[in-house]
């Protein structure tokens, strides 16, 4: 018997199923992934019902147990692999189907739905815990390998105009790691974006953080996730779309939403903050649009000595 059979026997069967065992079978139509990955003891927990469950569930399939019904699913995984070839087949046959214009309408609807399903008490309530966590902690860790950098990225480049205490743990040059394997603190939290299928290295380093004490604020695709199941707090956000690739628009919005959170309940004079790191970029010339001589030009640090350059500037002034 392969998946779409098995699937289809679920559904007919249905019905006339006792009500716990129903509730494995919704969970093995609905989360076909995760019972080819995750163990039978790990999926019973997910669906808040006995391991034994499972196995009536199988029995009543007519199979000899759950073994069984993961093997199928295992098997259907593997054919397919990751995924991502035969999806960008599908792009392709659906660009053909309906064009170009209707392909970009309905990329641009699909995100736009997955937006709205952000939008609801079960998803914000992670959220503002997860900001409370980060408003209070001693050190602000973020990461995010692959296609995730770019989350992780972003909440740390716009969190540095008002914190002090955010690192960005970045694959290139190691920089990051050696400050985090230094006396990590319960005190400290990691902010993880991480996509199925999982980075090894990403995982490696949230294990350690997590056994270190460290609290973990993960925004993730799935409540099955190794990271979800080490997390403090977990943020579940859809990404799949008529693309090959997984979409990051949502785990982007959610960390805009953890950083404008963790702003409005800083401890710190955040007017301040952000006009000292405002004046301090213009004052190196990294933005464009001021001449250099316009440019507000940075104090030095107290009872640092001026420089010649700054004896001159404050004369001209004078």
């Amino acid at each position: 018997m392969n998946q779409p059979q098995l699937t289809d026997l679920i559904k007919q069967r249905f019905d006339s199923l006792p009500r716990q065992v129903r509730l494995a079978a919704a969970f093995v139509l609905d989360n076909p992934h995760e019972v080819a990955v995750l163990s039978m003891r790990e999926q019973a927990r997910l669906i808040e019902v006995p391991a034994s469950t499972l196995t009536r569930l199988a029995k009543a399939l007519d199979l000899p147990g759950y073994d069984s019904i993961r093997d199928i699913f295992k098997s259907s995984l593997r054919e397919r692999g990751n995924g991502f070839g035969s999806r960008a087949q599908d792009l392709v046959e659906l660009n053909q189907r309906i064009g170009e214009e209707a392909l970009a309408m309905e990329l641009a609807s699909n995100a736009s739905a997955q937006i709205q399903s952000l939008c609801s008490v079960d998803t914000m309530t992670p959220v503002v815990r997860a900001a409370r966590l980060l408003s209070g902690a001693r050190e602000i860790f973020c990461l995010g390998l692959r296609g995730s950098f770019p989350v992780a990225f972003q909440f740390a480049h716009v969190s540095e105009y008002f914190a002090r205490n955010v690192t960005l743990i970045d694959g290139a040059g190691e920089s990051g790691i050696m400050k985090i394997m230094h006396q990590p603190s319960s005190r400290d939290v990691l902010l993880i974006c991480s996509m199925s299928p999982h980075s090894r290295r990403a995982m490696s380093i949230a294990t350690h953080l997590q056994q270190a004490g460290v609290r973990l604020v993960v925004i993730t695709d799935s409540a099955s996730s190794p990271l979800a199941r080490i997390a403090a707090e977990t943020i579940l956000v859809p990404n799949k779309g008529a693309s090959f690739f997984d979409t990051m628009v949502p785990a982007f919005l959610i960390a805009e939403i953890l950083l404008a959170l963790t702003a409005a309940t800083s401890k710190v004079n955040i007017r301040s903050h952000i006009a000292d790191t405002e004046k301090k970029m213009w004052g190196v010339g990294e933005w464009w649009g001021m001449q250099s001589e316009q440019a507000p030009a940075l104090e030095p640090r107290a009872g640092a000595p001026a420089t010649s350059t700054q004896s001159a500037t404050r004369r001209s002034r004078r």
